[in-house]
């Protein structure tokens, strides 16, 4: 990768001049600068001013689908089948009610905005996690093949690889993260959407697995041996390097492509102590690490927090396969309510505040976005085993930081928690949203095997949420 540095001249219509050349020089991409120049300069202010506010992202990833009723959109004058059994609390903020199960983010309200009108129409976990991952719609969504869906190099990539090819990685660190475990539908089939996609391997995430109790995380398998120097391993990487222009002439370029991208993240790490010092979470005060709680959600939300302070663009918590076989995650079919009070809610509760305060602390939650969702919402009607079922017409999500305006509720849900009653977001819209805040051009362009067109997406940013 060429990185051209330059004095930060601006250009005639506003953009930066090291901006410019940034987006010049992505390899293998081609950016449609004036249709991108043009939407900025259109009659829709503060796209502009909004675009790459964010310098990092965490996103929070609740595996299952946790219900709107139950957290975010409570529906107090519904019949009981339908509010559930939990009760709504004030918040900080005046007319906001969530959740009684959260009461440490009720008093943190002023700090995020509740979104209650995601929706789509897929009512399958592989699928829908994909739609939320990357803001495409699955090919095979609400197909009689949905339940079959595996990974493919053809999927769309999830938003932080779009983020590792539009800002690749420096001085060792990655850009794209996520913990603790590769996620999969009743631990089973693969979510699509996690990795690169047609992007390719090299834009897959940094992986950090849980430890074998599955109370911390596994420092990467990528150590420097003790007789190996940095010299050492800087004349192993040109051994290699002269290895591979070798292979090249037997071997497919594409996987090799590939395998060099791998080989220069695993070069990179080894010569970045700074990875390593993240990992250590002893380091932090004890009080600290209490308030995350010791949940692994909760310890993995403290370590993105260190991942993203050291330099690391985007991070990825997902909810790992934990509990019971009737709810090994949010996906409450059974005993809804047991679940959420028991193991599910008092530790997001925890984890998120304690992420919010401490971004916040730090001075970092003005350029940080924070992203707390899950595939689908849940049925508005409690289910005979007191549970509830995919629904995915409408579900509630929380952004917060980046410039997202705090204290606020985005669109609505109708009286039964069914469907949008107003300012519907969509997967590709939501998408849309996070990769310019992220400033990662939407116009951004790479052909697939086919030479197909293929763009960053295919939604489009909204407005009310840039603050």
């Amino acid at each position: 990768m060429l990185t051209i540095e330059a004095t930060p001249q601006r250009l005639c219509d506003g953009i930066r001049r090291r901006d410019f050349l940034s987006l010049g020089t992505l390899a293998g991409l081609t950016l449609a600068l004036p249709r991108a120049t043009h939407a900025f300069n259109s009659a829709r202010p503060g796209l502009y001013e909004s675009f790459a506010r964010a310098k990092r992202c965490v996103m929070l990833f609740l595996t299952g689908g946790p219900p709107q009723h139950d957290t975010w959109d409570p529906k107090p004058d519904s019949p009981a089948e339908i509010r559930g059994e939990f009760k709504p609390i004030a918040t900080r903020v005046p007319g906001i009610r969530i959740s009684e199960l959260f009461p440490r983010l009720a008093q943190r309200a002023d700090k995020f905005c509740i979104v209650r009108s995601v929706t789509h129409k897929d009512t399958v976990h592989t699928s829908a996690g994909y739609s939320m991952l990357t803001g495409a719609i699955h090919p095979k969504a609400n197909s009689p093949s949905a339940t079959d869906i595996r990974t493919s190099p053809d999927d769309h990539p999830h938003i932080g690889a779009w983020l590792s090819k539009a800002r690749p990685p420096r001085d060792g660190l990655p850009t794209f993260v996520a913990l603790p475990e590769f996620i999969r539908d009743a631990n089973v089939n693969d979510f699509p959407g996690q990795g690169g996609g047609f992007l390719g391997k090299p834009f897959d995430p940094f992986r950090i697995e849980a430890d074998a109790e599955r109370k911390g995380f596994e420092q990467p398998a990528v150590v420097l041996p003790i007789d190996v120097t940095v010299d050492r391993l800087n004349e192993r990487r040109y051994l290699r390097e002269r290895l591979e222009q070798s292979l090249t002439k037997i071997e497919a370029k594409g996987s090799l492509s590939d395998l060099d991208g791998s080989y220069q993240r695993a070069f990179g790490l080894l010569q970045s102590p700074t990875v390593w010092r993240a990992f250590e979470l002893d380091h932090e005060p004890p009080s600290l690490r209490e308030s995350y709680g010791q949940h692994l959600f909760g310890q993995g939300c403290l370590l993105a927090r260190r991942l993203l302070e050291v330099g690391v663009g985007l991070v990825t918590v997902y909810w790992h396969y934990e509990g019971p076989d009737d709810s090994p995650v949010w996906d409450t079919h059974w005993n809804n309510f047991k679940h959420l009070r028991e193991r599910l809610m008092p530790p997001t509760d925890a984890a998120v505040s304690a992420l919010l305060d401490d971004l916040s602390s730090r001075g970092l939650l003005d350029d940080t976005l924070v992203v707390c969702m899950g595939e689908f919402g849940r049925t508005p009607r409690v289910n005979k085993m007191a549970g509830r079922d995919h629904w995915p017409h409408v579900q509630s999500i929380m952004l917060a930081g980046a410039g997202i305006r705090g204290g606020s509720v985005h669109g609505a849900s109708d009286r039964t928690g069914a469907y949008p009653a107003d300012q519907p977001i969509t997967p590709p819209d939501l998408a849309a949203t996070i990769l310019h805040l992220l400033g990662v051009p939407l116009d951004l362009e790479v052909r697939d095997r086919t030479n197909r067109p293929l763009r960053a997406a295919e939604g489009q940013p909204v407005m009310d949420l840039l603050g």
